[in-house]
């Protein structure tokens, strides 16, 4: 492995530049010396929803967290940038800041919001790429920058190892405070390991492996992190930004977790196992609950954990069904139980997407109705009150399947349809729904099996 830093004191650099991909033009000045670079737009507010960048009245589109803009080519002028939060149920623009962004010559400059959500702060980045402009450029080597925009109070390091390497006896390239960026780093092309550990210790907060650099490429790692609801720790994360805008990477450092709801009519209540007979890892989940989150081991990050488990009758203690599910890193699941413990028992497991939002809530459906077990479902969240025949129904979501709607603070009722006839299946009603909000809604059979069926709602708190 080789890198070499270049250091920049009058810029602070996070930049994500594709050198073989972007299309650079040396005769693009004009007579006054204008000439053009590079724009792009990042939102890592990580607890706002999705954000608009508006530029001198252009939408750039609308970014969900750890989303960005690919790099624009545009000329060297200053750009009004005003940032528009997309809510859920109105179609009012919800415009929270403006703010200008001067894209200087042969420069790309990366625009990006983090922090408090009602109140985001901005860090604008540039790199020079003067040097592709250059008949000498040699591009056998990557581009890389490393900075800090998590909501940790103390400073982070940054190890660049390579691929499958131990931190043991490694001294860390770059200690960053809050805000802080590394400068230019060249790196060899090659398989790499990024590690963000906290400052001074072997306490790893973010690490991904077998991380792919081609030459020729410029890239960005940026540590973030945002609060998931129901989990008292901050969840960390690497973001790349590159030319194409930006991805998130699986934190193979972050523990893993499961949960298991209990809609196995006949039960009066069930554990959880990984075995037939011990290792219980939740106990006596009554009907209609959910378990509290369980700690999953992940033996080896690179690859998939291959879990067992058991669903037990708490009376009897039979094992009513058992199923295998791969997890991997930094992954939230949850298990569906469904079915008559008299007859047939069947379960799922699905991915959650618990990261809180602070200006509405979101509203987790599971289609756990055994009775309906071939039929597709759709729901109508409505203000209470309201016609349900003046709304359209949701997109429809399958048995043992999961669909995550979006709503403001209020009252609201909910309306459950069988998708193909649009029969109403069932209906209920959320009173002081709250921004901040993430609500489990678990769609059941009644106790005993079949109508009337009955909605179980959970508050993440």
């Amino acid at each position: 492995m080789y890198f070499y830093q270049r250091c920049f004191t009058s810029v602070a650099i996070i930049s994500a530049l594709s050198l073989t991909g972007c299309v650079y033009v040396e005769d693009d000045e004009d007579g006054d010396g204008n000439g053009n670079g590079y724009a792009q737009y990042v939102n890592l507010v990580p607890q706002s929803p999705d954000i608009e960048f508006v530029v001198d009245d252009d939408s750039e589109g609308e970014m969900s967290f750890a989303e960005a803009t690919a790099y624009s080519y545009v000329s060297n002028v200053s750009y009004d940038i005003e940032f528009n939060q997309i809510l859920p149920n109105t179609e009012n623009s919800n415009f929270i800041d403006e703010d200008s962004l001067k894209v200087d010559n042969k420069k790309v400059h990366s625009y990006i919001l983090y922090g408090e959500t009602d109140y985001p702060s901005s860090l604008e980045i540039e790199i020079d790429v003067s040097d592709v402009y250059d008949s000498d450029f040699d591009d056998g080597y990557a581009m890389a920058q490393f900075a800090n925009l998590a909501s940790y109070d103390d400073s982070v390091d940054v190890y660049i190892l390579d691929a499958d390497s131990s931190l043991t006896n490694q001294s860390a390239s770059y200690t960053l405070s809050l805000a802080d960026v590394s400068g230019d780093t060249e790196l060899d092309a090659g398989d790499y390991k990024i590690v963000f550990t906290e400052s001074g210790t072997d306490t790893i907060l973010a690490m991904k492996n077998d991380i792919t650099i081609e030459e020729g490429e410029a890239l960005s790692y940026v540590l973030v992190s945002y609060d998931s609801a129901g989990i008292e720790d901050s969840f960390f994360s690497i973001v790349e930004l590159n030319s194409s805008g930006a991805r998130q990477l699986t934190n193979e450092a972050q523990d893993s977790y499961l949960r298991a709801s209990n809609n196995i009519t006949n039960t009066s209540a069930i554990s959880v196992a990984q075995s037939t007979t011990s290792n219980l890892v939740a106990e006596d989940i009554y009907f209609g609950e959910l378990s509290d989150f369980i700690l999953i081991a992940i033996d080896d990050p690179d690859e998939a954990t291959n879990v067992d488990i058991y669903l037990r009758d708490s009376d009897s203690q039979a094992v009513l069904e058992s199923t295998s599910i791969d997890f991997h890193a930094d992954e939230i699941a949850l298990l569906l139980g469904s079915g008559n413990a008299n007859s047939t028992v069947t379960s799922y497991s699905n991915t959650e997407d618990l990261r809180i939002i602070e200006t509405h809530a979101k509203l987790l459906f599971s289609h756990n109705i055994d009775n309906e077990s071939s039929t597709s479902i759709s729901v109508k969240v409505i203000e209470q009150g309201s016609s349900p025949d003046s709304y359209d129904e949701s997109d429809s979501f399958s048995y043992l399947s999961t669909l995550d709607v979006e709503i403001e603070a209020g009252d609201y009722d909910v309306y459950v349809y069988d998708s193909e006839t649009d029969d109403l299946l069932l209906e209920t009603t959320l009173y002081d729904v709250q921004a901040s909000d993430v609500i489990n809604l678990v769609l059941s059979d009644y106790d005993y099996g079949g109508a009337p069926y009955q909605v179980f709602t959970h508050y993440n708190e």
